[in-house]
């Protein structure tokens, strides 16, 4: 199974192998309380990590979608994943992501500056993603 995140209005750009990222100050600033749901609620997450690419939309109701090849596709549709969820607040905010079939995942996000985004475990890098891109599509 990949790695969780995110979906909608805009899309986050996966960030190209071997790209910087940081999971404390201050090379990064975490994203905290609400606006760690302004940042995904409504877009997609574009990620990356190991040669691995995948995309997550984030719905303001909560669930949580993997874009594939988006609706209508024959061999790979759109799919609800699960649900996420903003816990926690101050440096305590997480983003938790409960797929269907049990597994959950929590993120600690930080901004990297210019658009960069990381999402961390306990100050462990993830994944990453950078850019962002109005509509609802697959990832560039």
């Amino acid at each position: 199974m990949k790695l969780p995140i995110i979906a909608g209005a805009m899309v986050l750009a996966f960030v190209a192998e071997g790209a910087m990222a940081a999971c404390s100050a201050p090379a990064a600033s975490q994203v905290k309380n609400g606006d760690v749901t302004t940042l995904l609620s409504g877009n997609t997450v574009c990620a990356s990590r190991a040669g691995d690419t995948w995309q997550e939309e984030h719905h303001a109701d909560s669930t949580l979608w993997d874009y594939k090849m988006g609706d209508g596709h024959a061999v790979d549709p759109r799919k609800q994943l699960g649900n996420w969820a903003v816990t926690g607040n101050g440096a305590g905010t997480s983003v938790v992501y409960t797929y269907t079939g049990g597994s959950t995942f929590t993120y600690e996000v930080w901004d990297n500056g210019g658009g960069s985004y990381s999402f961390c475990g306990v100050d462990t890098l993830d994944f990453a993603l950078a850019a962002t891109v109005a509509g609802t599509k697959v990832c560039p």
